[in-house]
């Protein structure tokens, strides 16, 4: 398939990557708006944070005008960013090094439009879990091409950095209801999810590293105390290889009472996090390991101490690297060490 002419101009700036990447999950809204943005800049300006984790993609939906076809005729175009040359100025105005969260296989989008190239059941209808999301089948070809489709735009915008999300099979419902349709043409029947779900990262590594960009991959924290692939393909040393940098997803709410027998994760911030963290730097000790830490209340209150207890847990390990989340894109000061004043 020929690669899709790009609706932007050249990109503008070249991003310095900074020894250590600490960042902020931004939606795509909050990225193509002023007003919070103006905020979380100047947060940045008067913090250690110095990257931006930004969404292009996320459940199906194309949050910048991308050109691409399939998401046109799907649908898929919920435009956030009307000019994503004013963002990446802004951007590197406050010295951000940016980065494009591409949600990979979820999809409520381009499943409706082309079930063909959906996860289904058995009678042919979309299959979708719990939480009523569809999914792209990962043995589907078309669905890698679209994939890499919409990390050339991104790339081709300016992005430095491509972080993949949902880069695996779906984890919530029944996997036995579960039929792949592009399975019966995929090159090698006998590939297990884990070897599909790696050999799309290699595809997909290919085509960032050649543009003199960086791979990351958002992936399960609990992943690191199994030696199954959960039944997602993510088999933890398998799905790391390919990419230059793992984003484990820590967030203590998200751990079951007494794992790593601990009585409440969610109220021991700096154990939790340093109990997953030994786990992956066991077995990935060679690994650019950048942890997404939790920066929103769950069960418990998580304000400036608890995240400063997940970063502490994360630099007394080794880890300088990590990725504050919440979805409001709302952020504790008190919990950031202020910038250092150069000079």
């Amino acid at each position: 398939m020929p690669k899709i002419k790009s609706p932007l101009p050249p990109k503008l700036h070249t991003f310095a990557r900074p020894k250590n990447v600490r960042g902020l999950y931004v939606t795509a809204w909050v990225a193509g708006g002023q007003k919070h943005m103006d905020a979380l800049l100047g947060l940045a300006d008067r913090t250690e944070i110095n990257a931006f984790v930004i969404d292009v993609r996320d459940e199906g939906q194309m949050y910048f005008k991308t050109g691409i076809k399939l998401a046109d005729e799907s649908k898929a175009n919920q435009i956030a960013v009307v000019n994503p040359e004013k963002l990446m100025n802004r951007l590197f105005a406050h010295n951000i090094w940016p980065i494009a969260r591409v949600a990979c296989f979820r999809d409520n989008y381009v499943t409706v439009k082309h079930p063909e190239l959906a996860v289904q059941f058995a009678n042919g209808k979309v299959w979708r879990d719990r939480s009523k999301h569809a999914w792209l089948d990962p043995y589907n070809q078309k669905n890698w091409q679209y994939m890499s489709d919409t990390i050339d735009f991104a790339l081709d915008m300016g992005f430095p950095e491509i972080q993949l999300d949902y880069v695996r099979f779906p984890s919530e419902g029944k996997a036995a209801t579960q039929v792949y349709p592009g399975k019966k043409f995929y090159k090698d029947q006998k590939a297990a999810p884990a070897d599909v779900i790696q050999a799309f990262a290699v595809y997909i590594a290919k085509r960032v590293h050649d543009r003199g960009a960086v791979l990351s991959a958002d992936i399960f924290g609990i992943i690191s105390s199994t030696k199954t692939d959960q039944g997602i393909g993510q088999f933890l040393e398998k799905v790391a290889e390919p990419f230059d940098v793992i984003s484990p997803m820590i967030y203590p709410s998200h751990f079951a009472l007494g794992e790593y027998g601990i009585s409440d994760p969610d109220q021991a911030p700096y154990g939790i996090v340093q109990r997953s963290l030994k786990d992956f730097q066991k077995r990935l000790p060679k690994k650019d390991i950048r942890p997404w830490l939790q920066s929103f209340s769950l069960r418990n209150h998580y304000g400036p101490t608890q995240v400063r207890a997940q970063i502490k847990a994360a630099e007394d390990l080794g880890y300088h690297d990590f990725l504050l989340w919440n979805a409001q894109t709302v952020y504790p000061e008190a919990g950031l060490l202020k910038k250092k004043k150069s000079g």
